[in-house]
């Protein structure tokens, strides 16, 4: 067993099991869709955590939310809703490392966003 904390990165796919204020066992699941750089403290600043993005769902945006509000046909590259949990450094002990995702071609819609540079 490594004694090195798990470290959460983009693209891995990770279990949040953590316990709410009522004893209830909270258990969210998901990939690594952001995770924020160290952030550097500044004097009279308030300290601030990092944190990770674990998406949890994904669907397709009404198509009245597709269409532009200026008149102009233009398309609109976002086309899903991502539903996103925050984990603040803090957590990530809670996280259980499941996989990593590798493949070249996108295997969920959260991929495609990050391959075509959006």
């Amino acid at each position: 067993m490594s004694s090195t904390p798990y470290e959460p990165e983009v693209d891995d796919y990770v279990i949040w099991e953590r316990e709410t204020c009522s004893d209830h066992i909270e258990n969210d699941q998901g990939w690594v869709y952001f995770k924020g750089d160290p952030v550097e403290p500044k004097k009279g600043f308030k300290e601030h955590s990092r944190y990770i993005t674990i998406e949890t769902g994904v669907r397709p945006k009404p198509v009245n939310e597709l269409e532009p509000s200026n008149g102009k046909k233009t398309l609109n590259k976002h086309t899903m809703v991502h539903t996103l949990l925050l984990c603040y450094e803090q957590n990530w002990h809670q996280l259980k490392f499941v996989k990593r995702r590798e493949s070249p071609h996108c295997e969920h819609y959260s991929q495609y966003d990050d391959r075509d540079g959006h």
